[in-house]
C-alpha cells in the first residue's frame, strides 16, 4: 500500500541562486535590440535626406569608388554650359522651417568648456542609458558581477561599428558627409563604457576573491580575466585626449597592438566572447577591404608658403566633392606609412574655378599647416630645392674634397644655399591617397544665402565649399544661392598668401557676367604684423582684429545689414585690396539680392573646436528669433581641424 507524501517542496524563487549563464546572455541580446533599435530611427529620421537622387548620386557612384585617376589631358571649358537664371525665392522652406526645425535645433548648443554639441550629449546619455539598464537591472551584481562582463562584450560590434571608416552605416544609412569623423565621439564613450564594465567585473571579482580566500592569478579563467582588463587599460589609458594630441603616432600604434591581445586573452577567458568577437572583427575586415580598394598611388608635388605645405594632385580628376578629405601618405624621409587626413581644397575639374599656373585643370589640391611633428617634416621637405642628376654627382664627386664642409652642412643644406623657402617651386614625390570620406552635410546651392566662417587651416575646407558653389554658379547649373560671405581669421598677413592665388581665381569668376552670385571676401588678421604683405584679391577686405563674431555676421546676412557689420570693423581696417574701389564689380548682383530671405541660410564653419561651438550657439540663436522662420531656417555645418 503506497502513502502520498504530497508534492516535493518548491524552493523560493529569493533563495535560489542567481543563474549569471541562463540569464545574463539574454540582457545581452536586450541591449543590443537597443541600440539598434535607436539607431535605426536616427536612420529613419535621416531618410529624406540620404535617399534623394543627389546623395545616391554622391554615396554609391562617386566617394564609393574612390579617387579617379586619370593622366590624360582634358580640357575642362569654364563657360561651357550657357548661364542660367537662379531659382527664386524658396517658398516651401519658409513653410516648412517651423516649430520642429527649431528644436531640431537645440541639438548644435555647446555648453562651454564641454567638447560636445547637446546632440551628442543626448546621443551619449541615451546609449549610457541603455549600459546601466542592462548592467545593474534585476541582478545581485556584488555577488554575482558576470552580468557587467557580458554587457562588456555585447559593447564590441558598437564600437567597432562607430570606429570604422567604411560602413554600411556611413555609406548607404546615413546623409552624405555623416562619416566616421563625426561619429567618432560614439566610438569614444562606448570604449569607455566598455572598459567601465569590465572594471566593475574584474574588480567585483577580484574583491570577492579576496574575501573567501580564493586564487587570483593562479587559475587560467582568472590570470587570463585580469590580463584582458590590464589589456583594456593600457588601450583606454593610451587614447586620451592628451595622448592623442602630442603622441598620435604612439597611440595609433597602442590601438593597433592591444585590440588583438585583448580579443586573445578574452577568449581564452571564457567561450562566451567569441559570438561578439565575429562582428567586431567581420566590420573591421569589411573597413580594411575597402580602404585597399580605394587606394590610389599618384604623383605629387609639395609647395611651401609660409608655413602651409600645399599638396597639388593633378592626375586626381574625379570622384570626390569639394570639402571632403583624403587619407594622405606621403612618401619621404621615411614616413611613407604615416597616414594623416587632409581636406580636398577645391572642387572636381570639371566644376572647380581654379586652374593652375599654365592654365590646366588644376587636379586635387591639400593643405597641411605645420603645427605637428609630421606636418613639419612635410614643410622642411618641400622647402628643399630638388637637386639634378648633374648636381648629384657633382656632389659626391667632391665629397672626399670637402669631407669637413659636408658634414657641417650636408647635402640638403647645400642645396638650400641661396634659396628663398617661399619662392621654390617645390618638390616632387610619391603619394598614396585612401578615400574620400566626409564632406559638407549640407549643399550650398540649395540655400539662398551662405556664410563661409574659417579659422587658420579651417580654410582649406571653406574654399572648396566656395569654389564647387561659384564653379556650379558659372556653369549654368540651377543655384538657389544669391549672396555668399567668405570669412578668415588668420594670425598674419603672410598666411593669406596661402590662398590669395585661388582666392583670385574664384572672386574673379564669381564677378563674371555669367555668376548670379555676389561674393564678399573677408579676412581678419589677429596679430601685428607688415601689412604690405596684404595680396591684391578681388573685392575682399583685409582688416587687423580679433576673430569675428560669428553670430554677428550671421545676423547682418539674415537681415540684410552687411554693410553695418563692415562698418563695425572699419576703424580697424589695415589694408584693402585695390580692386575694392571698382564698385561695379563688387556690387556685382547687388539689385537682384534683397534684403528679405526666403530661401534659407546655411552656415559653413571650420577650423577649432571654440570657432564650432560658437558658430553652432550663433545658429541655434539664430533659429529661436523670429527671423529665422521668415528666411526659411538655418542651418549648419562644421569641420573641426587637429594638429598632427
Amino acid at each position: 500500500m503506497s502513502t502520498d507524501h504530497g508534492a516535493a517542496p518548491v524552493i523560493p524563487s529569493s533563495l535560489l541562486p542567481y543563474q549569471s549563464y541562463t540569464l545574463d546572455p539574454v540582457w545581452q541580446t536586450r541591449f543590443t535590440y537597443m541600440w539598434c533599435a535607436a539607431l535605426g530611427a536616427f536612420v529613419l529620421l535621416n531618410l529624406p535626406r540620404t535617399f534623394t537622387p543627389a546623395s545616391i548620386r554622391e554615396n554609391l557612384l562617386v566617394s564609393w569608388r574612390g579617387v579617379g585617376v586619370d593622366y590624360t589631358e582634358v580640357d575642362y571649358n569654364q563657360d561651357a554650359a550657357p548661364p542660367r537664371k537662379p531659382v527664386a525665392g524658396v517658398q516651401t522652406r519658409r513653410r516648412t522651417w517651423g516649430f520642429i526645425g527649431r528644436i531640431m535645433s537645440l541639438r548644435l548648443w555647446c555648453l562651454p568648456g564641454l567638447p560636445l554639441n547637446m546632440g551628442q550629449i543626448t546621443s551619449v546619455a541615451i546609449y549610457a542609458v541603455f549600459v546601466l539598464v542592462s548592467t545593474t537591472y534585476a541582478v545581485p551584481l556584488t555577488e554575482n558581477p558576470n552580468r557587467a562582463g557580458f554587457l562588456a562584450l555585447a559593447q564590441l560590434p558598437p564600437v567597432f561599428l562607430f570606429a570604422s571608416k567604411n560602413s554600411p552605416l556611413t555609406a548607404l544609412l546615413l546623409p552624405p558627409g555623416t562619416d566616421y569623423t563625426r561619429l567618432n565621439y560614439i566610438h569614444r564613450w562606448a570604449g569607455r563604457l566598455l572598459v567601465l564594465c569590465g572594471l566593475v567585473h574584474g574588480t567585483m571579482w577580484i574583491n570577492n576573491h579576496l574575501i573567501f580566500g580564493l586564487p587570483i592569478l593562479t587559475q587560467q579563467k582568472e590570470g587570463s580575466g585580469v590580463a584582458a582588463l590590464a589589456v583594456l587599460l593600457v588601450l583606454v589609458l593610451s587614447s586620451l585626449g592628451i595622448v592623442r594630441r602630442w603622441a598620435y603616432a604612439t597611440f595609433l600604434v597602442i590601438h593597433y597592438l592591444t585590440f588583438p591581445a585583448f580579443f586573445v586573452t578574452i577568449c581564452y577567458h571564457t567561450v562566451y566572447a567569441i559570438p561578439w568577437i565575429f562582428p567586431a572583427v567581420a566590420l573591421y575586415t569589411f573597413d580594411l577591404t575597402l580602404r585597399f580598394f580605394r587606394w590610389r598611388v599618384v604623383a605629387s608635388r609639395i609647395e611651401a608658403k609660409n608655413g602651409m605645405s600645399l599638396i597639388h594632385i593633378p592626375h586626381a580628376k574625379t570622384g570626390w566633392r569639394a570639402g571632403q578629405h583624403v587619407q594622405l601618405r606621403a612618401v619621404f624621409n621615411g614616413r611613407a606609412w604615416e597616414s594623416h587626413p587632409l581636406s580636398i581644397c577645391c572642387a572636381s575639374p570639371e566644376i572647380s574655378c581654379l586652374r593652375a599656373e599654365d592654365g590646366t585643370a588644376l587636379g586635387m589640391m591639400l593643405g597641411a599647416r605645420a603645427c605637428g611633428d609630421w606636418s613639419r617634416a612635410l614643410l622642411e621637405y618641400a622647402q628643399l630645392p630638388e637637386l639634378s642628376q648633374g648636381e648629384i654627382d657633382a656632389f659626391f664627386q667632391d665629397d672626399e674634397e670637402t669631407c669637413d664642409d659636408c658634414e657641417k652642412t650636408g647635402i640638403e643644406s647645400q642645396a638650400t644655399k641661396d634659396h628663398d623657402s617661399n619662392e621654390l617651386p617645390g618638390r616632387l614625390t610619391m603619394a598614396v591617397l585612401e578615400g574620400p570620406y566626409g564632406g559638407p552635410t549640407l549643399r550650398a546651392t540649395d540655400f539662398e544665402k551662405v556664410l563661409l566662417m574659417a579659422g587658420g587651416s579651417g580654410a582649406t575646407f571653406t574654399l572648396g565649399v566656395l569654389d564647387e558653389l561659384i564653379g556650379r554658379a558659372t556653369r549654368g547649373e540651377r543655384v538657389k544661392t544669391r549672396e555668399v560671405v567668405w570669412v578668415w581669421c588668420v594670425r598674419s598677413f603672410g598666411a593669406i598668401n596661402w590662398f590669395a592665388q585661388h582666392l583670385q581665381q574664384i572672386a574673379a569668376r564669381a564677378a563674371s557676367p555669367s555668376s548670379p552670385i555676389r561674393l564678399k571676401i573677408r579676412i581678419f588678421v589677429t596679430c601685428l604684423c607688415d601689412p604690405d604683405a596684404v595680396p591684391d584679391i578681388h573685392g575682399c577686405l583685409v582688416r587687423e582684429a580679433l576673430r569675428p563674431s560669428v553670430g554677428r555676421w550671421l545676423d547682418g546676412l539674415v537681415s540684410g545689414t552687411l554693410a553695418a557689420v563692415d562698418a563695425e570693423y572699419a576703424s580697424k581696417e589695415v589694408g584693402e585690396s585695390d580692386y575694392l574701389s571698382s564698385d561695379a564689380d563688387l556690387e556685382k548682383g547687388a539689385a537682384a539680392v534683397s534684403d528679405t530671405v526666403q530661401g534659407g541660410v546655411a552656415v559653413f564653419a571650420a577650423g577649432p573646436g571654440s570657432l564650432l561651438a560658437e558658430a553652432g550657439n550663433a545658429v541655434v540663436a539664430a533659429n529661436l528669433s523670429g527671423r529665422a522662420r521668415a528666411c526659411g531656417g538655418v542651418e549648419f555645418c562644421g569641420e573641426a581641424f587637429k594638429c598632427r
